[in-house]
């Protein structure tokens, strides 16, 4: 474990944060600021075809994947380690990964491929194989983007759901485990189209329970909302490590915090999106900046007034209490009840999204016909993943995740004139085109 941690604070130390931000800084200024328009391409829709994997399914899928129990808990823990500035480090993190998210989509769109079945499927694997020869690194995006669906998007999800559920009621772990296992059995064996069809329903429902929850609290404690807004801009500016020179600074946790939170820039949430029945890479891309907006810019921005307007501060042990004991001085016992149902929901989200990304990476691997073994043996997982101890899984599963972000930043930078190319055919009225 000790080997493990040193790994990762290796992996992801200043020249990785560094790696996220120039791309995005690079895409973000080269395109002219691109995001903004990009989130006007919504409105065309000329180029969206019908079929079982929408593009708004896409998006709430990708969008279902990126937030889960994250959203609440790590946000929390930013907070708790980072101080209250590093919420708007987080936000200017999603600003710069939303052309991350465009580049990465827009490419996986170009470089997709059809599978056995006749359904659309691409991501990074593709783009390193096909794009630029590199196969070797395309398995290796696909290996560790394989075994990251196993911690971060399946057992650290359900951990964390069951954790607060037993916190709220007198509900063993394992029980909670078996539920999650049932549920994600009979929607992952259903492939993309249920996954989405899941998602389509399921994300805006946890999405209206998340925000009415954090409004209700803003509205109880919205005398202290002008101070926590101060607080926010005051700690930013302020490079002093906190606690101690421990937890670091705000700007190192709050970037680090939102790299994690929106996923922008490894890649993962680009294999859904490439399941996108549309021959738009534009209009793909845009629900790609979408997605980042509404993962970090609204839902974490809530999360962390919710927290830093409650009278009790950052006084937990952990992100999900601290926000557990927000919602309890806001709203009294039902408070931890809430918290429960949120992070199960938003867990569930992303157990299912991930769900897609991992069984794509396997196929990329070991063909079409390993499907079946994947999907069981994600299922098995939600159920260990509900009692285990998960220190170790996590470590690797962030250790993963930095080995998933350099092959696929490499790509994004090799490939980034394509990039630009599809963004001035769309400055030209021609959003359809496609290099496929």
């Amino acid at each position: 474990m000790q080997l493990i941690e040193s790994v990762r604070a290796l992996v992801w130390s200043v020249p990785m944060l560094v790696l996220f931000l120039a791309t995005g800084i690079y895409f973000t200024v080269r395109s002219g600021f691109f995001q903004f328009r990009a989130l006007g391409a919504l409105r065309r829709s000329e180029c969206t075809n019908k079929g079982d994997v929408t593009p708004l399914r896409s998006l709430a899928t990708a969008l279902g994947a990126c937030m889960g129990t994250g959203n609440i808990a790590g946000v929390g823990a930013a907070l708790l380690t980072g101080g209250a500035g590093a919420l708007f480090w987080m936000c200017v993190c999603a600003f710069l990964g939303m052309m991350t998210s465009f580049a990465e989509t827009t490419l996986a769109m170009l470089y997709r491929r059809r599978d056995l079945q006749g359904g659309r499927v691409g991501g990074a694997m593709y783009i390193l194989r096909d794009g630029l020869g590199l196969k070797k690194w395309g398995m290796a995006y696909a290996m560790f983007l394989t075994i990251s669906s196993f911690g971060v998007g399946n057992m650290s999800q359900v951990n964390a759901s069951a954790a607060a559920v037993h916190a709220a009621f007198p509900i063993a772990k394992p029980v909670v485990g078996a539920v999650f296992a049932v549920l994600t059995g009979i929607t992952v064996f259903g492939g993309i189209r249920r996954i989405g069809a899941v998602a389509e329903k399921a994300v805006p429902i946890l999405s209206a329970v998340f925000i009415l929850c954090a409004l209700g609290a803003l509205w109880i404690q919205r005398e202290n909302i002008p101070d926590a807004l101060r607080k926010i801009w005051q700690d930013a500016w302020d490079f002093r490590p906190v606690a101690g020179g421990v937890a670091g600074t705000a700007i190192r946790v709050g970037v680090t915090r939102g790299v994690f939170s929106n996923e922008a820039g490894l890649g993962s949430t680009a294999v859904i999106h490439a399941a996108a029945d549309t021959d738009s890479p534009v209009m793909q891309g845009a629900w790609g900046v979408l997605e980042v907006f509404l993962d970090t810019v609204a839902m974490c921005t809530l999360t962390g007034l919710v927290i830093l307007t409650s009278p009790g501060g950052l006084n937990a042990e952990d992100g999900a209490a601290v926000y557990a004991q927000a919602l309890t001085a806001a709203f009294g016992r039902s408070g931890g009840i809430l918290t429960a149902c949120t992070l199960c929901l938003l867990g569930f989200a992303s157990l299912t999204g991930w769900s897609y990304c991992g069984e794509r990476g396997a196929a990329f691997l070991f063909g079409e016909k390993c499907l079946p073994v994947y999907r069981a043996l994600y299922t098995a997982a939600a159920f260990f993943g509900s009692f285990l101890p998960l220190d170790t899984v996590f470590a690797l599963s962030d250790v993963f995740n930095a080995w998933m972000a350099v092959p696929n930043l490499l790509a994004v930078w090799l490939l980034s004139g394509r990039v630009f190319a599809v963004i001035k055919m769309y400055k030209k009225g021609t959003i359809c085109q496609s290099f496929t």
